[in-house]
């Protein structure tokens, strides 16, 4: 297999709804996400830097600890994988399987969530299964290529402080690691 290679642009658009699950194609919106050249593996793509304004505090008056990022804000992370057909025994399902993670480079604090918490219909529990007697396919899926992407919006999926710091963020799927990228989280300045 050749080596992993990609491509990213930090200084692209980043903010958009998120998109569950696309597979590779060429006619769908790749807005931010990494471009994969060659070879097998996961990349990430995020923004250099995220602003924040501080919403209403969730846990109460008498939470204690800093108040939580807002849901609303843009804090992206696009993630495109790449694996050969049941690699890791995961079938076709590898985004199921990717865990994203950030760490304060602050604090060393780290927060961290399945690629599964991104959509929040929960797509997953409302597939319909195969009938039981249904054939099985006759493609011989050995050598196909799975090429996935995902946009998901880490202050929905972690409970992140809002405070302004530093994440190093990146994603992983067994002993597959993404590459890693410095975030700079700041509150949003009012407006005049």
């Amino acid at each position: 297999m050749d080596e992993f290679k990609f491509e990213i642009d930090r200084d692209g658009s980043f903010e958009a709804d998120e998109e569950w699950l696309l597979f590779k194609n060429a006619r769908l919106s790749t807005r931010g996400k990494p471009k994969i050249i060659s070879g097998i593996g996961i990349a990430i793509n995020a923004p250099r830097e995220v602003q924040f304004s501080e919403g209403p505090d969730e846990g109460g008056s008498f939470s204690e600890g800093p108040r939580r990022l807002p849901e609303e804000t843009q804090f992206i992370v696009c993630v495109a994988t790449r694996f050969v057909y049941n690699m890791m025994g995961y079938e076709s399902d590898f985004m199921d399987h990717v865990f994203l993670e950030a760490v304060d480079t602050r604090t060393h604090e780290a927060y961290g969530a399945s690629a599964l918490l991104a959509d929040d219909s929960d797509i997953r529990e409302h597939l319909i299964p195969p009938p039981k007697d249904m054939a099985e396919p006759e493609t011989d899926h050995t050598n196909t290529t799975i090429g996935e992407v995902l946009r998901a919006n880490l202050a929905k999926m972690m409970q992140l402080p809002a405070v302004e710091t530093e994440y190093l963020v990146s994603a992983s799927l067994d002993d597959y690691r993404s590459n890693a990228l410095t975030v700079k989280l700041v509150r949003r300045k009012p407006s005049p």
